[in-house]
């Protein structure tokens, strides 16, 4: 379904194929754990998620910015303990990712607001109690990010919370990946997907794979100390910054952006004054 909705609706802004190649093979990727997603983190997102939201009412929830339902799975685990409605609105400026979030909430009973729209500069009079995303901040360079956090919290009411996670590293993330370095990671993905025994066309998969390696483009956040002054510079107090270590399948010198990679974590929930 990714695929298909992905090759009808997904375009190269820029004359980059990184929409397309993500979304076309995100969710296979999460599945042969080769994704740098929300579930690596999911006792981080669990504890912020369930502590943030007021009591008493419906949670306003704005998941900003997604690559499939991965992220809206875990605000959706997140809050299914809690006896009240859980409101959700869920942004991307592609129109994919904002489908297969609508075929989720589908599939749990859970309704979903969906709209297309550039995150960094879309707007309207709701205001959210808690915005949630994974790695969104290493999409646009330092200019780009700052536009970001100052529209979260515009979007926030006061005392609202932005729950994310990003990769700490001063390095460039991600370089141009050469043929060789693509086919080895089409490589891995075939080779994940005999050892789980996920069945996919490896032809396809394979093609896929390479693409989406070529295609990515990641920059530095900075250090956890740069993390946290991003937030404060907009307005945010940050309540909540943890620095999480992970192994990946893949090493932390890899240059495939968005790929599960080892390294440091910078977990964070930043609330608004």
């Amino acid at each position: 379904m990714a695929g298909f909705l992905s090759d009808a609706l997904c375009h190269a802004p820029n004359g980059r194929d990184h929409c397309g190649a993500l979304h076309g093979i995100w969710p296979d990727l999460r599945l042969l754990g080769l994704a740098a997603e929300p579930a690596r983190h999911a006792s981080f997102y669990a504890t912020a998620l369930r502590t943030c939201a007021p009591i008493g009412v419906s949670p306003q929830v704005l998941v900003s910015g997604c690559a499939d339902w991965g992220m809206l799975e875990t605000v959706a685990s997140a809050y299914r303990a809690r006896a009240e409605r859980l409101d959700v609105t869920v942004v991307d400026r592609c129109p994919t990712p904002a489908l297969l979030c609508a075929w989720y909430g589908s599939q749990i009973g859970l309704p979903v607001r969906t709209a297309v729209g550039d995150v960094s500069t879309w707007g309207e009079s709701q205001s959210f109690d808690v915005i949630c995303t994974h790695s969104l901040l290493t999409y646009p360079a330092l200019e780009g990010r700052h536009q970001l956090v100052s529209n979260w919290y515009r979007l926030l009411r006061p005392g609202g919370v932005v729950v994310t996670v990003s990769r700490l590293t001063t390095e460039l993330m991600s370089a141009e990946v050469d043929e060789a370095r693509a086919r080895r990671f089409g490589e891995l993905a075939i080779q994940r997907c005999e050892q789980i025994g996920l069945e996919r066309d490896p032809t396809e998969l394979r093609a896929r794979a390479e693409r989406f390696a070529k295609a990515q483009v990641s920059h530095p956040v900075g250090t956890q100390a740069d993390l946290r002054e991003l937030f404060e510079r907009h307005g945010f107090a940050v309540s909540r910054l943890d620095v999480r270590h992970l192994e990946g399948i893949m090493n932390a010198r890899e240059p495939v952006g968005g790929a599960a990679r080892t390294g440091a974590y910078g977990e964070i929930v930043a609330l608004r004054r």
